[in-house]
């Protein structure tokens, strides 16, 4: 029976990894607190994200609720983009903790990714310079292949630390383009805003 318990326990650690290849343990929660900023010639955009012990409740909150960063009750994450010319907020929203910004060439899309799993609903968001939220996407292992996730912590599935991005434009549909982390173009479709 010891001889029985001791090969299942060998077995179990062999074929365990090999179930779960597209996840990894994490020794600590994620609870970063992170501020970033792209600019173009027109527009500066920034993000904060508090995912510290100071707003554990709030974000618990949201993610065993309705899953909605979106919200007015997130005072923990938000995009800002304002206009670098007269130094006018364009406009702040509350959106999932990210880890990358892009703004498109002509400034009219703001893209924010993200690597960050935990209470985090969505890994990439874009908006429009106006403001309007044009697309949103939970990113994970199951939907894609090549990403990889930790338990609860990180979902590494864009070309880090810079990803190639790009958009276009073909009949009132915008085609987004984001460097996956394997190297490859992956391409997301949205209507293109007002």
């Amino acid at each position: 029976m010891k001889c029985l318990r001791v090969f299942l326990i060998v077995l179990a650690g062999i074929t365990l990894p090999l179930w779960s290849s597209h996840a990894f343990g994490d020794m600590v929660g994620y609870s970063k607190i992170v501020d970033l900023r792209a600019e173009t010639a027109e527009v500066v955009a920034e993000h904060h994200h508090d995912w510290s012990k100071a707003t554990q409740e709030a974000r618990w909150k949201m993610i065993s609720g309705a899953k909605d960063p979106f919200t007015a009750e997130n005072t923990y994450s938000y995009l800002s983009l304002t206009d670098r010319a007269s130094g006018r907020r364009i406009f702040r929203r509350p959106v999932p903790a990210l880890t990358y910004l892009w703004i498109s060439p002509d400034s009219g899309y703001v893209v924010g990714l993200s690597d960050v799993k935990l209470a985090n609903p969505y890994q990439l968001v874009v908006f429009s310079r106006s403001g309007q939220r044009v697309f949103e996407r939970r990113i994970t292992a199951e939907s894609w292949p090549g990403v990889l996730e930790s338990v609860t912590n990180r979902v590494d599935w864009y070309k880090e630390p810079t990803p190639a991005i790009s958009l276009r434009s073909n009949r009132g549909e915008v085609v987004l383009s984001i460097e996956d982390r394997l190297g490859t173009p992956r391409e997301f479709r949205f209507h293109a805003s007002d």
